[in-house]
């Protein structure tokens, strides 16, 4: 029987939980992704071949958020304020996100996930926010996750743009001291926050699906332009599903 529903791979983190080595998700990204008409199906990191080889039942990628991106994979050191890496976490990811590019799946990576894509593809990193801007505004906020705390100013003509009803402007919640620096060619910024912060990335190719953002649509799910973000995702990989059949 064919399936109905686009199947969404998730990669989910590994860590202790109550003495064992767990792997964890927060429930926000897979409700998110059934009230936007989608199914969720977890990627734990057993191994990086098997995560590899759980693509094959997806149509599309979510990279979701999670700790800091160890500064090895972009050829630096880590700065005093960095915070907890895990490269094994960073290495698992970037090999399914490896294999669903070369897949053509649609990728939509959440905060740790859109530097996860940044990256991958050869881009560079600002480790601590504090330390790298002048006057940076702040980033991660202590209101409650659902609540938007700073503004962003969206570029015209972007995939970003049309997928939150062409507003320019949005309001976004924020819990990052990370941020992208330097995008690789195959990728562009698209959203900045007022101290210029890059705040969304995309592919620079329009047939192919990659979209990074800072903030976390999962949380905003009751704000329209959030909403169809994440709606806009899944019409991408029910596409992709029936490319395929």
């Amino acid at each position: 029987m064919n399936r109905i529903l686009p199947v969404i791979g998730i990669t989910v983190s590994s860590s202790m939980y109550k003495g064992n080595n767990s792997s964890i998700l927060n429930l926000a990204y897979s409700k998110a992704i059934v009230k936007a008409g989608g199914l969720p199906f977890l990627i734990p990191s057993v191994n990086r071949e098997a995560a590899c080889e759980s693509l094959a039942l997806c149509d599309g990628l979510l990279l979701p958020g999670g700790d800091d991106i160890d500064p090895s994979f972009f050829g630096e050191e880590p700065v005093t304020n960095l915070g907890k890496v895990n490269p094994q976490q960073d290495d698992y990811e970037i090999g399914v996100l490896s294999k669903a590019l070369e897949q053509n799946k649609p990728v939509l990576g959440i905060c740790r996930g859109m530097s996860i894509l940044n990256v991958a593809l050869g881009g560079t990193m600002i480790q601590h926010l504090g330390s790298e801007l002048k006057n940076p505004i702040k980033h991660h906020q202590e209101a409650a996750r659902s609540v938007p705390t700073h503004s962003i100013a969206v570029v015209e003509n972007s995939l970003l743009h049309d997928m939150t009803g062409r507003k320019t402007n949005l309001r976004v919640n924020s819990f990052h001291h990370q941020a992208v620096k330097l995008t690789p060619s195959a990728l562009r910024p698209v959203a900045f926050a007022p101290d210029g912060a890059i705040e969304s990335i995309e592919s620079v190719d329009p047939k192919q699906f990659i979209l990074g953002v800072q903030w976390h649509p999962e949380e905003l799910n009751d704000t329209p332009s959030q909403a169809t973000l994440l709606e806009g995702f899944i019409r991408a990989c029910r596409a992709n599903k029936k490319r395929l059949q």
